[in-house]
């Protein structure tokens, strides 16, 4: 009659606690309809097995089922006893088909005892006589069951059954199970009444089933809802973004019972993932398949099409570009683009639907649902970071104009009072040719000359920041600057210059500035090195390039100041420049291409370095 193999079958259609197939029996609760049709079995035979006695029997078992409306696993029970004591029959059973509108996904029986049922072992699954009542879609009447050629025999320790009348179970256009019932009591064969009282009561169950469906599909639907809210809840406590995203994913792949999911962010291009997060594959396995996807294939057409894709297999899409090796085969898809106001910045995907062949659109929405919060995470997260970044920088802007300003004022504060002093001593000294209003005008003239240096200074450096400071770029013969600068600065008394720089060698450089950065570092060795001061010009760090380089013999750098030589305003604590001079030879340098450098000489002192582009590169 059936084949007898799987699994005993559970969910929210399996037979309510107290209910078992035994012929009706439960302990300690027999319900109203049983009572109703036993009362009628003890009337005398002849009147019993009438057409009235029968039609009585079915309107009494369809009044007791519409009692109990509210539970359809209880209706669909009693259907099944009601049909065995209608039809008269020794044993009856319903199956209610899965998805695949193929198999049984539950099966309810009765006449059967415990032990028995527990000998057979397992239930039908839905082949044999049963599906053929499934596939042909009508009702199917045997005198001798095993006649048809459908039939598969019984399992072992499974009673004997001879006549058969099994009807299909049809909702709207569908076929949602079977009622089937064997060994007709008292006849050889099942009559055309029989099967027409049954299809009555195929009827109702249809009914029970869909009630129940639709109460199973809102039962997960809350439940999905209520564990999406408390996802959200949980979120919000969550404290870096990419934890709160590996929560997203988790729940994405519990709610919509799937083997893998992922989330891509997308990097400022829009081009790939610059984040990938994901849940389902083992460490190990991640190890052996290598770097993570970048945002190709698929999940690039979920992407750039800014909507949700559904797929029953990954590879029927044209998209698709195959699996690296090692990684597990995976063929249902659904993937949902992360957008925020109406820009996709990434995607959450998911594949692989455990129970089921593909994704519905139930667990698109709730994708959909979970990739907006992903979206807001991602998005809330990239404008805390500008925020932080533009806070961090107004701070910093804040504290250069304090540090500015409090410069400023006390660079040109010191030569002032300098200054005012020498005039006001030169005004009590009335006799011009005296040799100490000499000394005196000499110091006026120095702080003149520093303040003139200073301002100069900072308007180019301000100048070169802003831009406005345009650059004229050529070819520069270095010995030629070199000429000029010790022209114009030449060495104070006491101290030694040496000039190593070959005649041939030009860089590219702009001719007014390359002369201000020699003529800061020269001031500079000048006024911290020892008495001994050398320019050279030697190859740099590759054949292209070229080092201009001015040593001296000098203390050198403290390790404290060396790291911020070339910032503005940083002097040596002996020191009585501007601080200006080399934040202005990085400024330039930069400008023109090269680098500019600090190091420790072999023997001592300080050697300033810039790296240039050699003229015939």
């Amino acid at each position: 009659m059936s084949q007898y193999r799987g699994r005993r079958l559970q969910g929210p259609l399996a037979q309510p606690k107290g209910i078992r197939g035994d012929g009706g029996r439960c302990a300690g609760h027999r319900p109203a309809i049983l009572r109703s049709i036993d009362d009628q079995s003890e009337l005398p035979n002849e009147l019993d097995r009438t057409s009235a006695g029968r039609l009585r029997a079915l309107v009494e078992a369809v009044g007791a089922i519409t009692k109990v409306q509210d539970d359809p696993q209880q209706v669909l029970q009693q259907i099944v006893e009601a049909a065995r004591v209608v039809a008269d029959a020794e044993y009856a059973a319903l199956g209610i088909l899965g998805e695949d509108g193929r198999t049984l996904v539950q099966f309810l029986h009765t006449g059967m005892d415990p032990a028995t049922v527990e000998r057979i072992g397992d239930l039908p699954t839905g082949h044999g006589i049963l599906g053929a009542v499934v596939v042909e879609g009508r009702p199917l009447r045997l005198p001798s069951l095993g006649e048809h050629p459908a039939s598969y025999g019984f399992p072992a320790e499974h009673p004997p059954m001879e006549s058969f009348l099994g009807v299909p179970i049809r909702f709207e256009d569908g076929v949602v199970g079977n009622l089937y019932m064997t060994n007709k009591r008292g006849a050889t064969a099942f009559t055309e009444e029989d099967e027409s009282l049954i299809s009555a009561l195929a009827g109702q169950a249809a009914v029970a089933i869909e009630m129940a469906t639709r109460y199973e599909r809102e039962r997960l639907l809350t439940g999905r809802l209520q564990r999406l809210v408390q996802i959200n809840t949980m979120l919000t406590s969550q404290r870096t973004v990419g934890h709160a995203l590996q929560q997203i994913v988790n729940a994405a792949a519990e709610l919509l019972d799937a083997s893998y999911a992922g989330l891509g962010v997308l990097d400022h291009t829009g081009q790939r993932f610059s984040a990938f997060i994901h849940t389902g594959m083992d460490p190990e396995l991640v190890e052996k398949i290598g770097p993570l996807p970048s945002g190709h294939g698929v999940m690039r057409a979920v992407i750039v099409g800014g909507r949700a894709m559904r797929l029953a297999e990954i590879k029927a899409h044209p998209a698709s570009v195959g699996f690296p090796d090692h990684h597990p085969e995976m063929r249902s898809f659904l993937g949902v683009p992360l957008a925020h106001r109406g820009k996709v910045i990434g995607d959450l995907y998911l594949t692989d639907k455990r129970h089921a062949e593909e994704f519905t659109e139930t667990d698109e929405l709730l994708a959909t649902a979970l990739a907006a919060q992903a979206a807001v995470i991602v998005t809330n997260a990239g404008a805390y970071e500008r925020e932080r970044e533009l806070v961090a920088d107004l701070q910093k802007a804040d504290e250069a104009r304090e540090s500015f300003v409090n410069y400023v004022a006390h660079e040109l504060k010191t030569p002032l009072v300098t200054m005012r002093g020498a005039l006001q001593a030169m005004k009590m000294d009335k006799n011009p040719e005296s040799a100490n209003r000499a000394m005196l005008e000499g110091m006026a003239m120095r702080q003149v000359d520093l303040m003139l240096d200073m301002v100069g200074n900072l308007l180019e450096m301000a100048s070169i920041e802003s831009g406005r400071s345009e650059i004229d770029l050529e070819p520069v013969v270095l010995a030629e600057v070199v000429e000029r600068v010790v022209s114009s600065a030449p060495p104070p008394e006491g101290t030694a210059l040496e000039v190593d720089v070959a005649p041939d060698i030009t860089v590219i450089a702009d001719a007014r500035y390359i002369d201000r950065i020699l003529a800061n570092l020269l001031t500079n060795a000048y006024r911290h090195g020892g008495d001994r001061v050398r320019i050279t010009a030697a190859k740099g760090s590759a054949p292209e390039r070229m080092v201009l380089a001015v040593a001296d013999d000098g203390d050198g750098v403290s390790p404290e100041v060396a790291s911020t030589l070339f910032q503005r305003f940083t002097r040596g604590a002996t020191s009585s420049g501007t601080g200006l001079g080399l934040g202005l030879v990085k400024a330039l340098t930069e400008r023109f291409g090269g680098v500019a450098s600090y190091h420790a000489g072999e023997d001592g002192g300080a050697v300033f370095e810039i790296e240039l582009r050699c003229a015939d590169s």
